[in-house]
C-alpha cells in the first residue's frame, strides 16, 4: 500500500508543479516582455498605419517596453532608421535565433519609421503626408522605447520592435 501512496504523491507534485508554472507565465509577465497598460503604452497618431507591407511583420504583442544601448543608427531607403540596439540584461529576451549573427549581432532591431523621405518604391505611399517627430539617438546613448514587438518575416523572423511609438533618451 506505501508504494501505491508513494507514487500518488510524486504524481499529485509533478500536476501541481506543472499547473504552478502554467499559471505562473500565463499571469506574469517575462521581463520586459509584459504589455504595458493602455493609458502608458498605445499607438500615438496612429504611427503603425505608416508601416509599408504590414502583413510582413508577425505582431508577438502589441505593446512592450525595453531599454538598451543603441550600437549602430543605419538609414534605410524604406525611409525608416534602424537602431540596432543592445539590450539591457532586464530585456535580454526579446532577441531571437535571427538576432543572432550578422547582420544584427544579437541585438534588437528598433525602427524608428518615415525618418527620411524614401526612395523604395513600395514604402513612398506609407510615409505620405507623414513624417515621424520621433528623434534620432546616436550610436552610444541610452534608450527607452515603446511599440509594438515582431518578428520580421521577410528577414530571418528577427525580433524588433517596430515601429517605435516612444523614445526616451538617456
Amino acid at each position: 500500500m506505501k508504494p501505491l501512496l508513494a507514487v500518488a504523491m510524486v504524481i499529485l507534485c509533478l500536476v501541481g508543479a506543472v499547473a504552478g508554472f502554467y499559471l505562473y507565465n500565463r499571469f506574469i509577465p517575462s521581463p520586459g516582455a509584459g504589455s504595458t497598460s493602455s493609458t502608458t503604452c498605445g499607438d500615438p497618431a496612429s504611427i503603425s498605419s505608416h508601416v509599408y507591407n504590414p502583413y510582413r511583420l508577425q505582431i508577438v504583442k502589441p505593446c512592450i517596453f525595453a531599454s538598451g544601448t543603441v550600437d549602430r543608427v543605419i538609414e534605410e531607403a524604406d525611409g525608416d532608421v534602424h537602431l540596432r540596439t543592445n539590450l539591457d540584461q532586464a530585456y535580454s529576451n526579446l532577441t531571437n535565433s535571427g538576432n543572432q549573427g550578422y547582420p544584427q549581432y544579437g541585438d534588437l532591431v528598433v525602427e524608428i519609421i518615415c525618418v527620411n523621405t524614401p526612395s523604395q518604391p513600395d514604402a513612398i505611399p506609407a510615409c505620405q503626408n507623414y513624417t515621424n517627430q520621433i528623434t534620432v539617438p546616436t550610436a552610444g546613448q541610452h534608450i527607452t522605447i515603446t511599440g509594438p514587438y515582431v518578428l520580421d518575416t521577410d528577414h530571418y523572423d528577427w525580433a524588433e520592435i517596430h515601429p517605435v511609438y516612444s523614445l526616451v533618451i538617456g
